[in-house]
């Protein structure tokens, strides 16, 4: 009786709490949880000056700061009971660690002088051909806009282009192979446009891997620019399933979350080098002792960064002397806009067609004509083909669809000037449209294969 009467008592609805100091029947479930929790998690006192806004981490019981941001304590204050386990970094005192972590956090931390790097590492190595902004030194006073050049001379630029491309370059074949280790991935029906359109794309790039007999037992398959390593990911996959002795290397400078080369079970199979491909040293790195062949691979590598991996790999087959050697490799082209007279590797063929800095300079920004688009959405420009905007002329007489053609132009005699250094560098070089235009305006693949029985020459630039 005596707990039917109390518990009458506490369904009243004037009642906040009983007698004893429970919580009311009618206050139980998620109120109760209020009650017995009104202590909100304290955030660190930290003024962060770059965001203008305190720090958002949580403090330990009884402290004001976080980790990252409790203050160093004096020595008097030592003294005095006051006692913290943080110094400030012996590299960058603008951070602390904690002393007993200090050994770890040195060998990891960002602030590392450059002393330390690893012996693969070497600044500048595949930057270029040395001394070249003596040689031009002007070339830094040409960051010009094409609407800063007078017209006679654009016109006079886009003639000599025209003849060059109608002299050196042919037409390019349209070879797009899949390989079945992507065959149930792209069937997936959740996938959205864009995640398909990269898997199209990696599909693609290894069916021509495939095709131009690079997956071999034995090899040491290199990515450079290598992000997040989707294509490293289904490389390590067809390893795991057909190859054996093979190793993956991803190459890039930067450090990316949600790596794709994580979900493979074997280890051994990857590694991530973070690296700039201007500072790379290939013979340096510790390659298998099975590897018979090495084997260079990107997926979209931009601009500059493409001339420096083919001078990486031409390096490579230079100086190893061994049983190993720069089979070839696979670069699917992008961003033109983005090359650089200095690391260019075809500057040899562009300054025979009368191509030098200033002219590069231009072509460089004209590239972007082939993709740059009109701003309009698929279905309103296929609504809108022969508006009055594609036929309007701009100052030099060209419509859009012409600055297109412009455009592609300049993208294929960069490409045919790349093409002439890896010939000369012992390779056999070509250009494919691995997949159409519906995938991505970038669709044009370098594959370079090495040429048997013959001695490696480094070509002047």
């Amino acid at each position: 009786m005596e707990s039917t009467e109390k518990l009458g008592k506490k369904s009243a609805p004037d009642t906040d709490q009983s007698p004893d100091g429970e919580v009311p029947f009618s206050e139980m479930g998620c109120k109760k949880l209020k009650l017995t929790t009104n202590d909100e998690p304290v955030r660190c006192k930290f003024f962060v000056l770059r965001k203008k806004r305190l720090c958002k981490m949580t403090v330990g019981h009884g402290k004001e700061f976080c980790g990252e941001h409790e203050p160093v304590q004096a020595p008097s204050e030592a003294d005095n009971g006051i006692s913290s386990d943080r110094i400030p970094c012996p590299l960058d005192p603008k951070h602390t660690v904690s002393v007993t972590k200090l050994e770890k956090h040195l060998k990891i931390c960002n602030a590392r002088p450059a002393a330390e790097k690893l012996p693969y590492i070497v600044t500048g190595i595949n930057g270029g051909s040395e001394g070249e902004e003596q040689q031009h030194p002007g070339s830094s006073a040409l960051q010009k806009k094409l609407t800063d050049i007078p017209t006679s001379q654009l016109l006079a630029l886009v003639a000599k282009i025209n003849s060059i491309y109608s002299a050196s370059v042919g037409s390019i074949q349209e070879f797009s192979p899949r390989h079945p280790i992507l065959e149930q991935e792209l069937a997936t029906d959740h996938y959205g446009p864009q995640t398909l359109k990269h898997l199209t794309q990696s599909s693609a790039l290894l069916g021509l891997m495939e095709h131009f007999n690079f997956l071999q037992n034995g090899t040491v398959f290199v990515e450079f620019g290598a992000g997040k390593g989707q294509v490293s990911y289904w490389l390590a996959r067809i390893i795991e399933q057909q190859l054996s002795s093979c190793k993956v290397l991803l190459i890039d400078r930067a450090s990316h979350r949600h790596k794709k080369d994580n979900k493979i079970e074997d280890r051994d199979i990857v590694q991530r080098v973070r690296a700039d491909i201007a500072d790379l040293v290939l013979e340096q790195l510790d390659l298998p002792d099975t590897t018979k062949q090495l084997v260079g691979i990107g997926k979209h590598l931009c601009g500059s960064a493409t001339d420096l991996a083919l001078r990486c790999l031409v390096n490579y087959r230079k100086k190893v002397k061994t049983v190993t050697t720069a089979k070839g490799c696979l670069f699917a082209l992008c961003c033109h806009h983005r090359c650089e007279w200095k690391s260019f590797v075809g500057k040899r063929f562009l300054l025979a067609n009368g191509i030098g800095p200033e002219e590069f300079e231009c072509i460089v920004r004209m590239v972007s004509w082939a993709v740059c688009g009109t701003g309009r959405s698929r279905e309103r420009k296929a609504e809108t083909e022969m508006s009055e905007a594609d036929g309007k002329e701009d100052r030099c007489g060209l419509t859009r669809v012409q600055r297109e053609e412009i455009g592609r132009k300049c993208k294929r005699i960069l490409d045919i000037a790349r093409i002439e250094y890896m010939e000369k560098s012992g390779y056999d070089a070509h250009l494919k449209h691995y997949v159409n235009t519906d995938i991505t305006l970038e669709n044009v693949s370098l594959v370079c294969i090495e040429k048997t029985g013959q001695q490696t020459t480094l070509p002047s630039e």
